[in-house]
C-alpha cells in the first residue's frame, strides 16, 4: 500500500529528505518567521527547487508563548499570524499543526473564565487568518503533561465542534495515544476528522524522540493496520529530534514502513 510519507526537518535537511525517498517534508513556522524578506525569498527558492513539497508547518506561534498570560498581546499575534500565514501559504502550506502545549494550556486558578475566553478569541482569529489562505488548522491531542486541554481524539472532536469552522480538524501523534492508553478503535470512529499523523518511537522519553525501527522493542503493526483500515489518505510524518546519522536514519525508516507494507508514492 502506498501512503504519503514525510519527515520533519529544516531547509538545510531538504536534500537529505529528498535523497532518502520521502514524498514531502514537514517544516516549521518558526524557521519561516526568522528570515528577513530577502532570506525568505531564498528559502522559497530552495524549497521550490528541491523536488518535493512542504504542505504541513508546525506551531504557528512560538512554543514558549502562552495565550492566557496577560503579556500575550492579541494585536501583536494577529499581525504575526498574518505574516506567518502569508509566508507558509506561499511555501505551499495546506496545514498548520497546533501542538503548542504550553501556549494553549489554561490556568487552574485566578481568572480561569477570562483566560478561556481570551484563548477562544485567539483561536478563532487563527482559524480566520488561516482560512483566507486555504490553510486548515490541526488541533493536536497532547499528553496531559504538556497540555491541560485536548488530550485525546474525542476531546479534539468536541473542540472542533465548538468552533464550528470548516478549516479545523485534528490529527494523531501516536506517541500520545500510547502514553494515554487510548484505544485504536478511536481511529475508525473519528476518521473523518483525522487529516495527519506523526510517528516516532513512543518508548523514547520526551523530548527525546527517535525514528521508529523494526528492532526497537515496540509493535507498531496494530496502529499502522488501523490506518490501512480507514484507507488513510493523509501524510504520515516521522517526528524525530535526536539522530546519530540523520541521512541514514531517515532512509532506514522507509525500510521500517516497507516492512509494514507501506511505501511512499515516490517509490
Amino acid at each position: 500500500m502506498k501512503m504519503r510519507l514525510s519527515c520533519f526537518g529544516y531547509l538545510k535537511d531538504l536534500d537529505d529528505i529528498v535523497a532518502a525517498g520521502y514524498d514531502c517534508a514537514e517544516l516549521h513556522v518558526k524557521e519561516m518567521m526568522a528570515f528577513d524578506d530577502a532570506g525568505f525569498r531564498e528559502a522559497l527558492a530552495t524549497l521550490r527547487s528541491c523536488g518535493i513539497p512542504a504542505e504541513v508547518f508546525n506551531n504557528p506561534i512560538p512554543l514558549d508563548s502562552r495565550v492566557a498570560d496577560p503579556s500575550f498581546d492579541l494585536k501583536y499575534y494577529h499581525d504575526f499570524l498574518e505574516k506567518a500565514a502569508d509566508r507558509c501559504a506561499e511555501m505551499g502550506a495546506r496545514y498548520f499543526v497546533f501542538g503548542n502545549g504550553r501556549a494553549r494550556s489554561l490556568p487552574t486558578e485566578g481568572d480561569i473564565s477570562g483566560a478561556a475566553t481570551k484563548f477562544d478569541e485567539f483561536f478563532s482569529m487563527l482559524l480566520d487568518i488561516a482560512a483566507k489562505r486555504n490553510i486548515t488548522v490541526l488541533i493536536e491531542p497532547l499528553s496531559k503533561k504538556l497540555s491541560n486541554i485536548v488530550n485525546n481524539l474525542p476531546e479534539a472532536v468536541e473542540f472542533i465542534k465548538k468552533f464550528d469552522k470548516p478549516n479545523l480538524k485534528t490529527f494523531i501523534d501516536y506517541r500520545y495515544m500510547v502514553e494515554l492508553g487510548r484505544p485504536l478503535d478511536e481511529i475508525l470512529v473519528y476518521e473523518p476528522y483525522i487529516k495527519h499523523v506523526h510517528i516516532d518511537n513512543p518508548l523514547s522519553e520526551f523530548p527525546r524522540r527517535v525514528v521508529p525501527r523494526l528492532d526497537d522493542g515496540f509493535d507498531y503493526g496494530p496502529f499502522l493496520e488501523s490506518l490501512k483500515k480507514i484507507s488513510y489518505k493523509g501524510i504520515i510524518s516521522v517526528e524525530a529530534s535526536v539522530f546519530a546519522d540523520y541521512p541514514q536514519e531517515i532512509k532506514d525508516c522507509l525500510g521500517f514502513f516497507a516492512a509494514h507494507g507501506i511505501k511512499p508514492y515516490r517509490a
